[in-house]
C-alpha cells in the first residue's frame, strides 16, 4: 500500500502548481492563478501547454515537467482531462491533488467511470485528492487563498479567526467567505469546500480541524455522511472542547435526489442520524443564516460558559422595550429555554434602582431607570442580573443612537468575565451606530445581531455546548 500524505499537504504545501491556468480573465484557472500568485507565499507553478508565461510566471507544459518541484497541484480543467493530469502527477511525485472541476460523478454516466478512474489512480500511487466538484479551500495561516473564486488581495481581507467551515457545496463555502468572512461577520481559520469526496471526506477534514490549534469552533453543511461510525467518533471527541454546528441536507426524499445529483452523495435516514447527531452532543440546524449566526457567536467565545442551574436553559431578558421583551420571551420558550425566577435578593436589589412606581421582573424592562439615572444604569442592573444564580445567560436589547459612543462596554465586560455566563445582544435604532457597537462588544465575545431570532439561537447553541461539556467533565470525575 503507497504511503499516503495528511491534510497538511492541502492546507500548508511548500509549493503549488495550477493545472490550467489561463491569462483570460473571467475565467476559474486566472481566478486560481492570480488568487495563488497574489497571496500565496511559496511557490507557484501555472500549467498550461498553451501558454509560454501567466501574468508574467513561466509556464509549464505539463506536470512532468515539475518533476520533485510540486507538493501540491490545483487542478481545474475539462473532466474528460483530469485523470491525465493526475497521472502527469503521480509521475511528478506530486502528494496531493486539488480538483476543481466538475462533470464526474454528480452527472452520472461518463462523469461516473471518471471519478473511478480518479479514485483508481488515488489507490493505487498514494496521491491525495480532494474534491473533484469543489470550490478548493483557504487556510488563513499559514495562508492559502484556492477558490476559482476571484479575491484580490485576499491576505488582507481575510484575517485569521478560530472558526472552521466544512461545506459539501462549493459555492455555498464560496458564498460564506464572501457574505460573511469579507464583510468581517466573523474570522476563520479554515474554509472547505469538500465536494464529491472521491477520496478526503467529511470525517478527515473535521478530524483535522478537531486536532487543528488553530480552529476552536467548527459549522459545517453536509449532504450526506459516508462515514457515519467516524463521524460521530470523532464529534464524541470533540464534545466540551470544541463546538460543532451541522446543518445535515437531504432530509426529504426530493431534497435526498438533489443531493445526489449535486455531489453524488446518498442521504442517510433522517431520523437516525438526527438522533445519533444529539447524542454525539452536536448543535444540528435547519438554516444556512443560522449556521453563520451560531458560526459568528462560536468564533467569539469557544469555550463553555459557566452555568449556574441544572437544567443550564434559564434566560434574563435585560431591555429597553417592553415589546421586544415580550417577543423574545416567546421565541425563548418556543425553543425549550426558560425564562428565569430572579431570586429575592435580585429582586431587592433591583428595587433600589428602579423607578418606585415599577416593580422589577424578568424581562428586566429598564427604560424608565434610564430616564432617571441615565447610561449608567445598564452597569448595576447587569451585575445583579448576572449574579443570579437562577441566570444561566442574558440577552441584552439595547438602543443604537448616540449614547453607544459612551455605553459602558468595559464596566460591564468585566462583570461577565467574572461570572463567566454568556450575553448575546439584539440592537435596533440607529444604524450608523451598529457597527461601533457590535466592535466594541466583540472584544468581550458579545455577538450582536439585528435580529432577535438570531439572539435566542445563539444562546441556545451556547447553552447547549456549555451543558454538554459540564456533563463531560463530570462523567470524568465519575
Amino acid at each position: 500500500m503507497p504511503e499516503r500524505a495528511g491534510l497538511d499537504s492541502f492546507f500548508a504545501p511548500e509549493s503549488v502548481a495550477v493545472v490550467g491556468a489561463t491569462p483570460t480573465e473571467g475565467k476559474g484557472g486566472y481566478g486560481i492563478i492570480y488568487n495563488m500568485l497574489d497571496s500565496y507565499e511559496g511557490p507557484v507553478y501555472p500549467v498550461n501547454p498553451g501558454r509560454d508565461e501567466i501574468l508574467g510566471v513561466k509556464c509549464y507544459p505539463s506536470l512532468r515537467e515539475l518533476k520533485g518541484k510540486v507538493e501540491m497541484a490545483i487542478v481545474f480543467v475539462p473532466a474528460a482531462m483530469v485523470p491525465e493530469v493526475l497521472e502527469d502527477a503521480v509521475e511528478a511525485g506530486v502528494k496531493a491533488a486539488l480538483i476543481e472541476s466538475g462533470g464526474f460523478a454528480e452527472v452520472g454516466g461518463d462523469g461516473k467511470r471518471l471519478s473511478d478512474r480518479c479514485k483508481e489512480i488515488s489507490e493505487k500511487s498514494g496521491l491525495r485528492i480532494w474534491g473533484p466538484n469543489c470550490t478548493g479551500l483557504v487556510n488563513t495561516d499559514p495562508f492559502i487563498f484556492a477558490p476559482f473564486m476571484l479575491l484580490r488581495k485576499a491576505r488582507e481581507r481575510l484575517k485569521p479567526g478560530c472558526l472552521g467551515i466544512i461545506s459539501q457545496s462549493g459555492m455555498l463555502a464560496a458564498g460564506f467567505m464572501i457574505q460573511y468572512v469579507i464583510s468581517g461577520f466573523f474570522t476563520v481559520s479554515k474554509a472547505c469546500a469538500i465536494g464529491n469526496k472521491l477520496d478526503v471526506n467529511e470525517v478527515e477534514v473535521l478530524r483535522y480541524l478537531a486536532e487543528d490549534p488553530k480552529t476552536e469552533a467548527v459549522v459545517a453543511y453536509l449532504e450526506s455522511i459516508d462515514d457515519g461510525r467516524g463521524f460521530l467518533e470523532v464529534a464524541r471527541e470533540m464534545v466540551g472542547r470544541k463546538p460543532l454546528a451541522v446543518i445535515k441536507g437531504g432530509r426529504y426524499e426530493e431534497s435526498a435526489r438533489a443531493a445526489l445529483s449535486h455531489t453524488a452523495s446518498l442521504a442517510g435516514t433522517d431520523e437516525v442520524i438526527d438522533g445519533a447527531l444529539k447524542q454525539a452532543g452536536v448543535i444540528r440546524l435547519e438554516d444556512f443564516h443560522d449556521l453563520m449566526n451560531v458560526g459568528k457567536a462560536f468564533s467569539l467565545h469557544p469555550e463553555p460558559f459557566t452555568l449556574a442551574t441544572e437544567e443550564a436553559n434559564n434566560i434574563a431578558v435585560v431591555t429597553v422595550t417592553g415589546g421586544a421583551g415580550v417577543a423574545t420571551v416567546d421565541m425563548a420558550r418556543s425553543s425549550g429555554m426558560k425564562i428565569a425566577s430572579l431570586e429575592q435578593k435580585t429582586l431587592e436589589r433591583l428595587t433600589k434602582v428602579f423607578p418606585d412606581w415599577m416593580p422589577p421582573g424578568n424581562p428586566v424592562d429598564i427604560w424608565p431607570t434610564i430616564e432617571q439615572k441615565g447610561i449608567d444604569a445598564f452597569i448595576e442592573i447587569l451585575r445583579d442580573v448576572l449574579a443570579d444564580n437562577q441566570v444561566d445567560g442574558v440577552i441584552l436589547l439595547p438602543f443604537a443612537d448616540r449614547t453607544v459612543e459612551y455605553f459602558p462596554f468595559d464596566k460591564i465586560g468585566k462583570e461577565l468575565n467574572k461570572h463567566g455566563k454568556p450575553m448575546v445582544s439584539w440592537i435596533f435604532g440607529n444604524m450608523r451606530y451598529f457597527k461601533l457597537y457590535e466592535e466594541c462588544w466583540d472584544e468581550f465575545g458579545v455577538p450582536v445581531y439585528t435580529d432577535i431570532k438570531s439572539c435566542v439561537l445563539a444562546m441556545e447553541a451556547y447553552l447547549q455546548f456549555s451543558k454538554t461539556a459540564r456533563k463531560k467533565t463530570q462523567e470524568g470525575h465519575d
